[in-house]
């Protein structure tokens, strides 16, 4: 279970570690699938540069785009831009990022190191995106190639998450654990990483390995489109877990809550940033709320509660948490949270 280079992307095979602290305080056994460890931060590093790579592979092949520059673009003030600022240097292509005006310092600065131009503009995600694909696009002329990344509607990057299952069955199989896996916990904003993960289970024929969703109660996304029956804009996505904050669900990802065995659940703000601090005193680890709402299923009893969906618990049964990672969150915002919140 050691880290190393992934053979399929820039992604780096994280590891897949026993945590004692959470075992102690769950039903079962507890591991934690650490993507806090890629080069960008977050597991978003496996979607998009294999987003990357494929469309790089497709244009290449087409003799009309030749000797054409091409350029990756995004809107992103967070994870989904920084890996893409990452890969698309690394891969030796040009990237615009496009961040909104609430993006810290600390991202945008981290996004021009990384290789990005940076262009600041609008007050959310949604101005910021329209401004990429009504302006900046068109403004880059037919001697370029712009490609535009969506952070987590794209089967490309469904499939590039899928690569973290393909490494927790290769991991599980080596210490002959594969038939102890009960269960995937992992946060959903927009769904990329709950696509993949479900791609990746199916693929590997597992389908009675049940995935709990995790979100916050301020930004509700996928509970809400589970309820309408249809993915559907929420009018507010305020949240401390502001890297799940997407104004809407992929629908890609309702059709695998009704194809596989899934449960959504809903965590407070406060439970999430209480989670974040726990993590710390445990693992000595700064993980951001996006990732906290998911550990947050062990550290408040979620878990338990919720024992029956996975068809019961025993001690030697394994849940798996993906530390999706991130670097929107400091130690600074985390002591702030813990002011806030009274924890």
């Amino acid at each position: 279970m050691s880290t190393r280079l992934s053979r399929s992307g820039l992604h780096i095979h994280s590891p897949l570690v026993h945590s004692s602290p959470l075992s102690a305080i769950a039903p079962c056994k507890i591991y934690l699938k650490e993507d806090f460890c890629q080069p960008s931060g977050s597991f978003k590093l496996r979607g998009i540069s294999h987003f990357i790579k494929a469309s790089a592979d497709r244009i290449g092949s087409d003799p009309t785009t030749k000797g054409k520059k091409v350029v990756f673009c995004a809107a992103s003030g967070g994870n989904a831009g920084n890996a893409l600022s990452y890969a698309a240097t690394q891969y030796g292509f040009e990237s615009i990022v496009v961040i909104p005006l609430s993006t810290s310092e600390h991202m945008a600065k981290k996004l021009r190191e990384n290789g990005s131009k940076v262009i600041v503009h609008g007050i959310n995600f949604g101005e910021a995106d329209a401004y990429l694909k009504e302006v900046v696009i068109p403004g880059l002329g037919d001697d370029c190639v712009a490609v535009y990344c969506h952070p987590y509607d794209h089967e490309d990057v469904w499939k590039g998450n899928s690569s973290l299952i393909d490494e927790v069955v290769k991991d599980l199989q080596e210490v002959g654990e594969l038939d102890k896996l009960k269960g995937i916990v992992c946060s959903v904003g927009g769904g990329g990483l709950y696509n993949g993960v479900v791609m990746g289970l199916q693929r590997h024929g597992l389908f009675d390995v049940g995935v709990l969703s995790v979100e916050t109660e301020t930004c509700p996304t996928f509970q809400a489109a589970i309820d309408a029956g249809e993915p559907v804009a929420l009018k507010s996505t305020s949240t401390i877990a502001g890297s799940l904050a997407a104004t809407t669900i992929s629908s890609k990802s309702l059709e695998n809550y009704h194809t596989h065995k899934c449960k959504n659940i809903l965590i407070s703000d406060a439970d999430t940033a209480s989670a974040c601090l726990e993590f710390v005193r445990d693992h000595s680890v700064v993980v951001e709320p996006a990732c906290g709402a998911s550990l947050a299923t062990v550290y408040k009893g979620l878990l338990k509660e919720h024992e029956n969906f996975f068809g019961g618990l025993k001690e030697d049964d394994i849940v798996i948490v993906v530390a999706c990672g991130g670097y929107t969150v400091t130690l600074e915002a985390l002591l702030k949270y813990k002011e806030t919140y009274h924890l």
